[in-house]
């Protein structure tokens, strides 16, 4: 089983050498998609001994996903992890979405910081997660309990199957959504997170319109 991590990263030069090296322990390849960064995120990606692919300007995650994804299934993967360049998820972790894939048929292993106590999350986000998720569970019968986890993993027949078209954060949403239509198994497994006073990159507003426009585009679409 070749399995690939794919790392969407803008302006991560603090930590993507070391989200990108403890992730290859797991792991064949290492794609970091550099989405336009201004800083030396490309550079120490490179350094890490990643596969960099880059944004000339920043296009948003769900671009940098699809970028990594079609990267990934080009060059042979059976099964692709995501996970954030910011250090919040822990890369020694992967075993685990590894394990769901490889013993118990999952299709996709979905992250969740709320299987377990999580710490230190900011209320707004908290808020915000527990009313996606609420309406993904009740809506569109997603089985998941953090819709918002960037840390997942897939089986190359989902990424082969599911399109996705929204280029920002709702990516991980709509993926979610389309892979419950076509059948695929979702399941969740408990991860830790870290929130060291990083200043999200995610714009409330702007989002939050994006995110609802994107949720009537799916129940009239």
């Amino acid at each position: 089983m070749r399995v690939f991590c794919v790392i969407p990263a803008f302006n991560e030069e603090k930590y993507i050498y070391d989200v990108a090296k403890m992730a290859k322990e797991f792991v064949d390849v290492v794609v970091v998609v550099d989405d336009g960064s201004t800083d030396k995120t490309f550079s120490r990606a490179i350094d890490s001994g990643a596969v960099v692919l880059r944004h000339e300007e920043n296009m948003g995650k769900g671009a940098a996903l699809r970028t990594g994804f079609k990267y990934a299934l080009e060059h042979g993967a059976d099964v692709v992890v995501t996970l954030d360049g910011d250090m919040q998820h822990d890369p020694l972790e992967i075993p685990k979405f590894l394990e769901k894939i490889r013993e118990e048929g999952a299709d996709i292993v979905v992250g969740s910081r709320f299987l377990e106590k999580v710490k230190g999350m900011p209320i707004q986000r908290r808020l915000s997660n527990f009313i996606t998720t609420k309406i993904l569970n009740k809506v569109f019968k997603v089985p998941v309990t953090d819709s918002q986890s960037g840390f997942r993993a897939f089986k190359r027949k989902v990424l082969e199957e599911v399109t996705f078209k929204d280029n920002r954060y709702g990516a991980e949403t709509e993926i979610l959504i389309e892979a419950k239509r076509k059948g695929f198994n979702i399941v969740e497994v408990p991860i830790s997170v870290k929130y060291e006073g990083q200043k999200s990159k995610i714009r409330p507003i702007r989002e939050t319109f994006s995110w609802i426009w994107l949720i009537i585009k799916k129940c009239f679409g």
